[in-house]
């Protein structure tokens, strides 16, 4: 009966060490299964830097660019190329256009975003190349469109047809529409999203209608900022036009002497 009992126990721990054993690899892949699940669903939520201020100042820290920046003649008055001047909900599609080009090893650079009426007419006064509308009905006046450039190695890459070709179908997927589409007037560059809205309600005021509008409690209040902005930026490139004006006028008089007081 002794002998009976100690077999048992004996049998008892080989099983038991012998299931330990094999138990213990299905544990650690069970385990890493586990971490990978909670490093997918459990990403924190982005910090959004570009949230408007609260300071009646903020549009003076917008980020410009200077003409010839990115290799091409964008006129004396300087481009706005931030991403806080953009609507709300634009604003948030560029950014994962951004971020889903990045991840495919394309680097994207902001030319411009919101664009002043007087800056409007300073492309419209360079040719039909530039822009074919006037003030007040370009969509960058609204703060729903954007003009980038893919760079490779600081160099902008304008002409990179098959570049642009990878490029455009990204922000089309994500429901913007893009000016590499226009056969009139080809502009790869160009992203716009106004869900439809054209320049003759956006002229009064009224903006789109965003989907899933309970993302965005705050977007009154974050477009009458926005409006604060750009009404102060139009200011400041106004009188930027206006010294640039008298600047390149004021030698007139003289030139009307030398032609007899004929110009």
């Amino acid at each position: 009966m002794v002998r009976i009992f100690f077999v048992s126990i004996v049998c008892l721990s080989f099983f038991a060490a012998n299931a330990q054993t094999s138990i213990a690899p299905f544990e650690l892949q069970d385990a890493e299964i586990r971490m990978d699940f909670i490093h997918h669903f459990s990403q924190p939520t982005p910090v959004r830097h570009w949230e408007i201020s609260d300071t009646v100042d903020a549009w003076k820290r917008w980020e410009l660019v200077e003409n010839y920046s990115f290799g091409k003649d964008r006129g004396s008055i300087p481009m706005i190329a931030d991403l806080q001047s953009l609507h709300p909900y634009f604003r948030d599609k560029v950014i994962e256009l951004i971020r889903i080009c990045r991840s495919k090893g394309i680097e994207l650079a902001i030319v411009e975003t919101y664009r002043t009426a007087t800056k409007q007419n300073e492309y419209r006064s360079m040719g039909r190349r530039y822009t074919r509308v006037r003030a007040g009905f370009s969509n960058h006046q609204y703060g729903l469109a954007v003009d980038i450039v893919p760079v490779i190695k600081s160099v902008p890459q304008w002409h990179n047809i098959r570049l642009w070709k990878k490029l455009g179908p990204i922000g089309e997927r994500l429901g913007l529409r893009w000016g590499g589409r226009w056969g009139r007037f080809f502009d790869p560059g160009h992203f716009e999203w106004t869900a439809g809205v054209g320049t003759y309600h956006l002229v009064q005021g009224k903006f789109p209608i965003i989907p899933k509008a309970a993302l965005y409690p705050c977007l009154a209040e974050d477009l009458k900022e926005l409006q604060r902005h750009w009404r102060a930026w139009e200011m400041e490139q106004a009188a930027v036009a206006r010294k640039e004006f008298t600047r390149t006028t004021v030698k007139h008089p003289a030139t009307k002497l030398a032609n007899g007081g004929n110009e």
